[in-house]
């Protein structure tokens, strides 16, 4: 590599009517430096429906040596890289009709306390949206947003993220089109082309520029992008051996759950290591749930075994089986850390400089109740959070995590929703 060879963060390999974003590459260190001197902090929001077996998730004891348990064992492989949050309360004392929903809609809402919109829940402008606004300008997408299931017509039950009371951001649940919307779909046939074949000459030419390390990494990048190619054409044609009703195009969604949610979670990755966007939320499932889990054996729905009797032996049954399914998506929200701890980037990782929460909008499914609500925080923010414990933060507003967080990507606000100041000991 010639040593006055530099490339700057916004750097993409060009072919006829395409473009493809680069990963963070040693030789973009000079432009980065003189711009931040750091690569940026990436935020993600990530919601699983119906709360959890609380019994089966708080920890035991706090700090570095909390003892984890069923749930929370999962976490294992990226402990040291996860704050445990508990005591955190979503918004307290709001008032509303279906206490699902209400757990659901106004999660990242930062609307004061029972600012109805007008179908009766308090939506107003969400936490990512207020992050996307401030770091937006600087990416192709202001924001991604991200599920497995479509937009359900109960509208407060499928959305997080919105742009204003009653006007959610909608999410995407279909691979190619979140391909597409990062990458471009350069032939309008996505059966035909591939991105890579397109801009293959122009990686070619930049190779004989970068040094061992930016070879590898390229290489790496370009594989991945391969890989997620050719699994969303696997996807298509059993879309298109599927007998259909109508003549309308392969939606392109794995017939697998796990499959569709871990290709998502490797679009999002991406998005996330090409600086596309900087800001994201992915529901795993609407509020309503599954219908089933035949990833588990579990032929019940999630919402019937969430709203269980403890009392019976029935109720016995439906917990054991919902904590299975907290266990299951928690191994979901482990596979995208170590996808993200797997990206170097500078001197960290990915997972270094970002920030992903993880959630759900109420403690107890049967209860609706929105005290004490699991949350877990992964990454180091840029090196502003020191993870790898378990913080009982006593009853505070959930609100005060989001303003922690907001802060870290250079929002700085006073009040949002119900909050009463930036959640302290994020860092030891």
């Amino acid at each position: 590599m010639s040593r006055s060879f530099s490339l700057t963060r916004r750097t993409l390999l060009r072919g006829v009517g395409a473009t493809l974003a680069l990963p963070w590459l040693e030789a973009m260190r000079p432009a980065i430096a003189a711009a931040s001197g750091n690569p940026p902090v990436r935020t993600a929001f990530i919601y699983v429906p119906g709360g959890v077996n609380v019994d089966e998730w708080l920890p035991r004891g706090e700090g570095a040596d909390y003892q984890s348990r069923f749930t929370l064992e999962a976490l294992a492989p990226v402990r040291e890289d996860v704050l445990v949050l508990s005591g955190l309360d979503g918004r307290e004392g709001e008032t509303g009709a279906n206490g699902h929903p209400l757990g659901c809609a106004p999660w990242l809402s930062s609307a004061p306390l029972n600012e109805k919109d007008r179908g009766g829940y308090a939506t107003g402008v969400s936490v990512d949206q207020i992050a996307a606004q401030h770091v937006g300008q600087d990416t192709l997408l202001p924001s991604l947003e991200l599920g497995c299931d479509r937009d359900a017509t109960e509208l407060y039950s499928s959305n997080v993220s919105w742009r204003g009371p009653a006007s959610p951001m909608g999410k995407e649940v279909n691979p190619r089109a979140v391909f597409n919307r990062l990458f471009g779909d350069p032939s309008a046939d996505a059966h035909q082309r591939s991105i890579l074949d397109v801009v293959l000459e122009d990686a070619r030419n930049l190779r004989t520029h970068l040094g061992g390390i930016d070879r590898q990494k390229l290489d790496e990048y370009l594989d991945s992008v391969r890989a997620i190619e050719r699994r969303i054409q696997v996807a298509e044609r059993q879309s298109e051996s599927r007998p259909t009703p109508s003549l309308e195009l392969p939606e392109a969604v794995p017939e697998d759950f796990t499959e569709h949610l871990r290709l998502l979670l490797d679009l999002l990755v991406l998005a996330f290591q090409t600086d596309n966007t900087r800001v994201a939320t992915f529901m795993f499932n609407n509020e309503a749930g599954r219908a089933s889990w035949p990833e588990l054996g579990i032929s019940e729905g999630h919402h019937g075994l969430a709203h269980l009797d403890p009392r019976t032996a029935e109720g016995q049954d439906k917990l054991e089986k919902l904590r299975r399914i907290d266990r299951w998506y928690v191994e979901q929200f482990v596979y995208l850390l170590e996808k993200m701890k797997g990206v170097r980037e500078g001197e960290g990782t990915l997972l270094d400089n970002a920030m992903i929460l993880y959630g759900s909008g109420l403690a107890w499914g049967r209860l609706h109740n929105r005290e004490n609500l699991p949350i877990l925080l992964a990454g180091r923010g840029g090196g502003t959070i020191d993870p790898g414990r378990h913080i009982a933060c006593g009853g505070r507003p959930l609100a005060d995590l989001y303003l922690a967080m907001l802060q870290r990507v250079g929002v700085n606000r006073d009040r949002i929703a119900d909050s009463t100041g930036p959640l302290p000991r994020l860092t030891a």
